[in-house]
């Protein structure tokens, strides 16, 4: 008698089961890898405002000077913490000293200068406040930033040449918190 070729029911069957088995793996670990991705696409993002932030304040205090003189954190109130600095710098080649102040203000990083006058700096008083919108005669905003949202600096002490500086990152997912200094040059 001869058998007949061909895949039976039974065969069929198992073979369906198996498919189905391994696609599902396969979809599961596909699911499991975009939310992985999600996640770290979200970190990257979080992380790159952060040290966006940090390479600016970096920069533009390695660029303070020549010669940085008096040097002093700054408050918006008595109660609040620093959010700036405010130094002299003697330019080479010209008489005269420039007060720069460095702020964190409105979401924004900036900078003003004006011709350094002696009420600039109170002896032994680090409660100076920020003057931004009502700049007084011969202060400039010389640099300023976009918005930075959800972000928050703050400025905690400074000395022996550094200046130490903290960022605070809010996001849905929780708050980061970065710490980091910058070295000054030719800090007298």
């Amino acid at each position: 008698m001869k058998r007949k070729t061909g895949t039976s029911l039974l065969e069929l069957t198992i073979v369906m089961i198996v498919f189905t088995v391994v696609l599902s793996a396969v979809l599961l670990l596909y699911v499991d890898l975009s939310k992985r991705s999600q996640v770290a696409l979200n970190n990257v993002e979080k992380y790159s405002e952060l040290f966006k932030i940090d390479s600016i304040i970096q920069t533009e205090l390695s660029k303070a000077g020549p010669n940085i003189g008096k040097i002093t954190l700054i408050k918006e109130s008595e109660s609040s913490p620093a959010r700036g600095l405010r130094y002299t710098v003697s330019i080479p080649f010209v008489t005269g000293k420039v007060t720069k102040q460095f702020y964190f203000n409105d979401e924004k990083l900036k900078i003003w200068e004006k011709v350094t006058q002696q009420v600039d700096f109170t002896d032994g008083d680090d409660s100076l406040e920020i003057i931004d919108s009502t700049l007084e005669s011969g202060e400039r905003v010389i640099f300023s930033t976009t918005p930075f949202n959800n972000v928050d600096v703050e400025f905690e002490s400074v000395g022996g040449g550094s200046v130490f500086y903290k960022i605070t990152l809010t996001t849905p997912g929780g708050v980061e918190i970065h710490r980091s200094s910058v070295k000054l040059i030719n800090v007298k």
